[in-house]
């Protein structure tokens, strides 16, 4: 790798490490991202591409601790926990369950409302200079219902969204269909959250990858960070199978690995991996207008050029990397039972990988006590392409000296966690 000491080093080439990469790139600074593959990949090459403002729910709500207990022994369920393995899974999963509150709920989401706002003005900022390249588009997200009593709940919940400032249209059967003709006969209605979109996540990676070189910026691809030297409070250099890499300030936005990144750095975050699944069509005759979610199977279908892709589950199981053939047989399924006039479709390409979550659901942004010049950006689970932006954004303005406002700092600060360990 050479020598030459680096203004700042990201670990990390998914989209947190190169959104930060390119906010400082755009300020003139020296930067340097490592990535132990080849880009784009991870998390942020296989999702389903949603930008949704309009979610703001933390992972760890009532709901859905109900929801995992009811598919904990369901091995094609949209939860899956293994209760087998690290023990440290296990008090995870406790501090998860702690958090499971109303109360809890309330504040995450009114921190999340704050970073979705700044992300999604960030990404139609972003949309201008190259959405062409990857597919922007904010024409709505269909979440789509096949029972009643789910139907009647997401209604009560539109209107909330409403009063939040996110217009959420109620369509009943025959006017979803109008709008989605290949939506089956048994879905009973769906929400239209209209400030919600999509993209193409491999096409925007690349494409922000080509900004960061463009702006000045080095991208190391297969360079793996196997520790650091650390010394008198200060990450010195980082060592990779390609050499010794220096710098000034060091990030771990690396997804589910981050914790094990900064703990081989002396600093232990509960940073858990969850596997989900993606498969890729080649796209069929009769195309869909709009990105869906799937409700009761909490399965995404998002339509891209010449693909569709199908994404979903959040299996805690470690970095287990199987697939189950039972899972994508469910996921298919699933697909089918809402959208039987798409035939079978012709598969491209199977994808698995790890969200990063943690057990109070809320990112961790931020710069860590020690090492004094070590920041992490992680922990986003399932809204990591969305708030993206806003991350790099504000890891940028940490690194620059500046903060965000109080609350949102504090919800966010890595060191928050401190107290478990």
């Amino acid at each position: 790798m050479g020598s030459a000491k680096r203004d700042v080093v990201i670990v990390g080439g998914g989209i947190m490490g190169l959104m930060t990469a390119y906010f400082l790139t755009q300020k003139g600074a020296s930067v340097t991202v490592l990535e132990k593959g080849r880009l784009p990949c991870g998390s942020s090459y296989g999702n389903a591409g949603l930008i949704v403002p309009s979610h703001l729910q933390p992972l760890c709500s009532p709901a859905n601790l109900k929801e995992g207990f009811r598919h904990l022994f369901n091995p094609v369920g949209p939860f899956s926990v293994s209760l087998t393995g690290d023990g440290r899974r296990l008090l995870w999963l406790g501090r998860f369950a702690a958090h499971c509150t109303e109360a809890h709920v309330a504040r995450a989401v009114s921190v999340y409302r704050d970073l979705a706002d700044r992300s999604l003005v960030l990404h139609d900022a972003l949309a201008e200079l190259g959405g062409s390249h990857y597919e922007y588009g904010r024409h709505g997200l269909l979440c789509v219902y096949a029972s009643k009593k789910g139907f009647q709940a997401a209604c009560e919940e539109a209107e909330a969204l409403c009063r939040a400032g996110r217009p959420a249209r109620v369509l009943e059967a025959d006017a979803l269909r109008r709008l989605e003709p290949s939506l089956a006969d048994a879905v009973v209605g769906g929400i239209l959250q209209e400030p919600d979109g999509s993209l193409n996540p491999s096409a925007f990676m690349t494409w922000l990858a080509q900004r960061v070189r463009d702006q000045g910026g080095q991208i190391a691809e297969e360079t793996e960070v196997f520790g650091a030297e650390v010394s008198q409070g200060r990450v010195v250099r980082l060592r990779t199978n390609r050499g010794p890499v220096a710098g000034e300030q060091f990030v771990v936005a690396a997804g589910a690995w981050s914790g094990i990144l900064t703990g081989r750095m002396g600093v232990r975050l509960p940073v858990e991996p969850a596997k989900g699944f993606s498969i890729t069509y080649e796209a069929p005759l009769d195309a869909l207008r709009h990105p869906l979610l799937l409700e009761e199977a909490r399965v995404a279908v998002t339509p891209m050029e010449g693909a569709l892709r199908l994404a979903g589950v959040l299996e805690l199981s470690g970095f287990d990397d199987a697939v189950p053939l039972r899972r994508l047989d469910a996921m298919e399924r699933d697909l089918t039972t809402f959208l039987p006039s798409l035939g079978r479709l012709a598969v491209r390409e199977i994808w698995r990988g790890f969200r990063p979550c943690t057990p109070d659901g809320l990112p961790v942004i931020g710069r860590l006590r020690s090492p004094k010049n070590l920041l992490v950006g992680s922990g986003h689970a399932t809204k990591g392409m969305f708030l993206g932006p806003v991350t790099g954004e504000l890891l940028a303005e940490f690194l620059e000296g500046r903060s965000p406002a109080p609350s949102v700092e504090r919800a966010v600060d890595p060191n928050r966690f401190a107290h478990l360990f």
